[in-house]
């Protein structure tokens, strides 16, 4: 692929100094591949920058946006046969630009995945059971171990880096359209759903065990507030951009919550 210009947001210079310390103090989450991936810090437009790659070679691309503040991470795909959220990336960066938070827009986790309109990673990995939470199971579903996968190690560290205050993860499913959560993320969860209107509704619990998922790994392990955000699945284009457009603008314009004391 082609190489993507590097032109992302300067955050001020008192701010970026703090997060280095905080980061510099963290423990290392997962394994050697949870190194800083971030996208560098410039002036300019925002524009995707490369972390990383998925085994095929396609790149795993991430934006920083928003005004500065506390950090919202928004994952804008993950399953390669859900990508009703993935179809409304110019609206996405449209509500998340000049939003009151730092904002690190993860594109696409499994862009092979995504071309070959399949849940799982080339190597038949779910990539929402490769992240190293506590409850990881080694499976041929969750892999051999956790971040196996490459987009998802990828994605992992710049995650681990940024540390961020609240995470939104867009999903697709047949029992859509609703919200779920884990971590203390109910009232984001419900100003999503308000904000989207009928039928949009919050479920708290996904009803089957999720090993090594997401959600498992930054709202259980680590008690970072985190939306998985279930748009019906193959719904008319315009459904789930409204859903976008109100949902993540409601959460986008909401005062972010306090830092977490550490």
């Amino acid at each position: 692929p082609p190489p993507h210009t590097v032109s992302i947001r300067t955050a001020p210079f008192a701010r970026r100094a703090a997060a280095a310390a905080v980061l510099a103090a963290l423990p290392v989450l997962g394994c050697a591949s949870s190194r800083a991936s971030l996208p560098p810090v410039s002036e300019g437009p925002a524009e995707p920058a490369r972390i990383g790659e998925s085994r095929e070679g396609r790149p795993i691309l991430a934006r920083r946006l928003g005004a500065g503040g506390e950090r919202l991470a928004v994952v804008a795909n993950i399953h390669g046969n859900e990508n009703e959220g993935l179809r409304h990336l110019d609206e996405i960066v449209e509500i998340l630009d000049g939003a009151p938070w730092d904002v690190l827009l993860i594109e696409d986790v499994n862009p092979d995945g995504t071309a070959a309109q399949r849940r799982t990673t080339s190597a038949g990995v779910d990539p929402n059971r490769n992240w190293p939470a506590k409850n990881f199971e080694a499976s041929t579903q969750c892999g051999p171990e956790p971040l196996s996968e490459p987009g998802v190690a990828a994605s992992h560290a710049a995650l681990a880096e940024f540390d961020p205050s609240l995470v939104v993860v867009l999903h697709s499913t047949r029992r859509g359209p609703f919200v779920n959560y884990d971590g203390p993320a109910e009232r984001q969860a419900r100003s999503f759903a308000d904000a989207a209107g009928a039928p949009w509704r919050v479920e708290p619990s996904m009803g089957y065990p999720t090993p090594g998922s997401l959600g498992t790994w930054m709202g259980v392990d680590r008690g970072v507030p985190i939306l998985t955000i279930e748009f019906r699945r193959a719904c008319p284009p315009e459904e789930s951009r409204n859903a976008v457009r109100a949902g993540l603008g409601a959460i986008a314009r909401r005062e972010p919550p306090r830092a977490r004391v550490r």
